[in-house]
């Protein structure tokens, strides 16, 4: 899994970052698809594709066998403020491993020591790898079968929400949340995941009309675990 984010970004920007690479074991990827015509903050677009399992086994066995994906491993902190991060993580035989890197961008590399730069490159170039186990396999869209939900809980008293919101009374299903994420969370699967996942993606901006009200839903379609209460 890969997946940047954080940084000085809106409080809904943040709600609807979502890994930018996931490879499951039964050899499911999933990557987003960038979308510049968007408009502004709408969820992750993702395309599906197909990799044999038995590469996957072999690049996770690789990858831990490499010793990258290491807490202790120091890929510097680069002295700027305010720029995202980059966390991968693996899962094989042993247990989840995953590190985060700081301002993971080329500029950036000039800032930190000769063995930071070649832990940097190392782990680009693996990112490059699963990126590339991929290659050739014809994809295909992806619709998600669960959403989660966050309720920014920013006040748009001076805002007109004119997009109603498509899916069950949020009432019904958030609950409040110690997040950084949102003030409230919660789950949506089967035919009303769909629905608000694709009402989202025409709505920029996650401001709805909620019995009367605008309020901000940022409908995330994480295809990684993430506690919700």
């Amino acid at each position: 899994m890969v997946d940047s984010g954080g940084g000085l970004v809106p409080p809904v920007v943040y709600a609807l970052e979502s890994p930018s690479l996931v490879i499951y074991g039964d050899g499911r990827t999933l990557s987003i698809v960038k979308d510049d015509n968007s408009g502004g903050a709408v969820p992750a677009r993702y395309q599906l594709t197909r990799v044999d399992p038995l590469a996957v086994a072999a690049f996770v066995s690789s990858t831990e066998a490499s010793g990258i994906i290491n807490p202790a491993k120091d890929f510097g902190q680069p002295p700027v403020t305010d720029m995202d991060g980059t966390t991968v993580m693996v899962h094989g035989e042993n247990a989840p491993a995953k590190v985060s890197v700081y301002a993971f961008h080329d500029q950036f590399d000039k800032d930190v020591t000769a063995d930071q730069q070649k832990a940097r490159a190392a782990l680009r170039q693996l990112i490059d790898s699963a990126s590339n186990l991929a290659a050739g396999a014809t994809p295909t869209p992806y619709s998600p079968d669960s959403v989660v939900v966050y309720d920014v809980g920013l006040g748009y008293g001076d805002r007109t929400a004119t997009t109603v919101w498509p899916g069950p009374p949020p009432g019904s299903f958030l609950k409040p949340s110690n997040q950084s994420r949102s003030v409230a969370c919660g789950q949506l699967s089967g035919a009303p995941a769909t629905t608000v996942y694709n009402a989202a993606l025409d709505n920029p901006g996650a401001l709805w009309l909620v019995d009367g009200a605008a309020r901000v839903l940022a409908v995330n379609p994480l295809p990684i675990a993430e506690s919700c209460p």
